[in-house]
């Protein structure tokens, strides 16, 4: 397309096309132990459409072969946009996290699982979203395709994923979500969904995704993450993206854009994939949510200063108001546990 120096192509009248240089993507993909994954991982953030991206691949000390893994998938791909950190000793999810993003330079930023895989438009899609022309917001997520240890499907969504309020359980299933099924070639080609929904407020109900789902502005986990990596060496993700809705707000992309694997070995999603609001986990999620908040809390408490010259401070109160006051609810003890105690005679 031939463009005019102000932006306008010739002969166009009502429309005005600007075009901007991409913003850099800093990824960071923290491996522990995952040397049967990491490096379809790794390959998944090569193939990425954008290219002006950044990767660290971080080994928080693994005993297996994972590292021998990462450093010949590294040397066989020859990237130069790839680094690799490897520790010595084991720092948890937010450790190496933290090592990673100290080692990069972008103002926007991804964490890829190492047992997870992205799709080719990840970092496209998310950046596109990061980029619109309507609010600006501190992260997004996506949808995402289930895969077990073969790399073979076992759900089309995550069912949580912006489940709505009135969920019928007897409706019609929208054909637009049902995918086209190759078999000569086994594979299931799932049609695009370009919707995205602005999430400003935060509210208990609310969840997002894993970690490999978001992409962050580098800023805000600067300014929000955990100052010792034992207050936080699991569930990092839960962390930032209540932490993103609570102080400026997320956005959702409705189409799944990477591959969570159920591998029988995940360090939460160790249950059953029974389908529908079925527990993927078989740990008690009360406990560990509770945990997360109240350290959101602590932090919000401890940086009232920055954060509050960042968000302003009717922001800043809300946001704190919000989160005791769900902490507050999580304690109290649900009417039917009086009930069925009286009932078994406690």
């Amino acid at each position: 397309m031939d463009v005019l120096s102000e932006g306008r192509p010739k002969g166009a009248k009502d429309t005005f096309m600007v075009t901007a240089k991409l913003p850099r993507v800093g990824v960071v993909i923290a491996n522990h132990n995952n040397e049967a994954y990491v490096a379809e991982a790794i390959v998944s953030a090569a193939r990425q459409t954008v290219r002006n991206i950044e990767v660290v691949v971080v080994d928080d000390a693994s005993t297996d072969c994972s590292d021998r893994v990462i450093r010949e998938t590294l040397a066989k791909m020859g990237d130069p946009r790839f680094r690799y950190i490897r520790l010595e000793t084991n720092c948890g999810q937010t450790g190496a996290i933290r090592r990673g993003v100290a080692d990069l330079d972008a103002p926007f930023v991804c964490f890829l699982d190492s047992d997870d895989v992205w799709y080719d438009n990840f970092v496209e899609r998310h950046l596109a979203a990061h980029l619109n022309a309507d609010y600006p917001v501190a992260f997004t997520y996506c949808d995402s395709h289930f895969i077990d240890g073969d790399s073979e499907l076992l759900a089309g969504t995550a069912w949580w994923f912006e489940l709505p309020p009135k969920h019928e359980q007897h409706r019609p299933i929208d054909v637009e979500t049902i995918p086209e099924i190759d078999a000569a070639a086994g594979r299931a080609r799932f049609p695009v969904n370009p919707a995205l929904t602005l999430h400003g407020h935060w509210t208990p109900t609310w969840s997002s995704n894993s970690t490999a789902a978001m992409m962050f502005r580098r800023d805000i986990v600067d300014l929000v993450l955990p100052d010792r990596d034992e207050q936080l060496p699991l569930y990092l993700d839960f962390y930032l993206s209540t932490f993103c809705i609570l102080i400026v707000g997320g956005i959702a992309v409705h189409d799944a854009l990477y591959a969570y694997r159920m591998h029988g070995k995940n360090k939460h999603s160790d249950g059953l994939m029974l389908g529908g609001a079925s527990q993927t986990s078989r740990k008690n999620w009360g406990p560990i949510s509770r945990r997360v908040l109240d350290l959101i809390l602590s932090i919000m408490l401890e940086r009232r200063e920055i954060l509050t010259a960042a968000i302003g401070a009717m922001r800043y109160d809300q946001a704190v108001k919000t989160i005791h006051f769900a902490i507050r609810k999580s304690r109290q003890k649900p009417p039917w546990i009086g009930r069925l105690r009286a009932m078994v005679g406690l």
